[in-house]
């Protein structure tokens, strides 16, 4: 009778937390630093593939090499970008604006980049160097466009 009342009373104290926990619904799933690292390729390439700038011929290619440097399945890939990248996807592609962010000769360098082994490890390493901030230079229009859109701060 004892262990019945202490497992009644423990219920009854879990049962909160559990319910917060499940109500809480963030994800805290942790997923291969190499994928994270290349979470904004990832996104490119999908939103480049929507924009017609990279063709089924490179798509699958770009994510198998993507699989093969990461070291991940397919499923994993899948379950990243539904848990961590679709979101951001969808957002841009929804948004013209934004979508023209990714032009053509931005698509055809990240295809270039993900057809080639080599490439994707060398730029995948200038990611890791600069923890994933693209050092590239914006034109005077672009910078304009992100200020406007909120996505970039004046610097007085």
């Amino acid at each position: 009778m004892n262990s019945l009342l202490k497992s009644i009373f423990s219920v009854f104290i879990l049962l909160p937390g559990l319910a917060f926990a499940v109500e809480h619904n963030h994800n805290h799933n942790h997923f291969n630093p190499k994928l994270e690292l290349l979470a904004n390729d990832i996104i490119g390439i999908t939103v480049c593939y929507n924009n017609g700038f990279i063709s089924d011929q490179q798509q699958e290619p770009a994510f198998v090499n993507l699989i093969e440097y990461t070291g991940v399945t397919g499923a994993e890939l899948g379950m990243y970008y539904m848990n961590s990248l679709g979101k951001k996807a969808e957002q841009i592609m929804s948004d013209p604006d934004s979508s023209l962010l990714w032009h053509e000769a931005y698509c055809e360098n990240l295809a270039a980049n993900y057809l080639d082994l080599d490439e994707l490890h060398d730029r995948a390493e200038q990611a890791l160097a600069t923890q994933g901030h693209h050092r590239t230079v914006l034109s005077p229009e672009i910078v304009k466009q992100d200020i406007e859109r909120g996505r970039l701060l004046t610097i007085q």
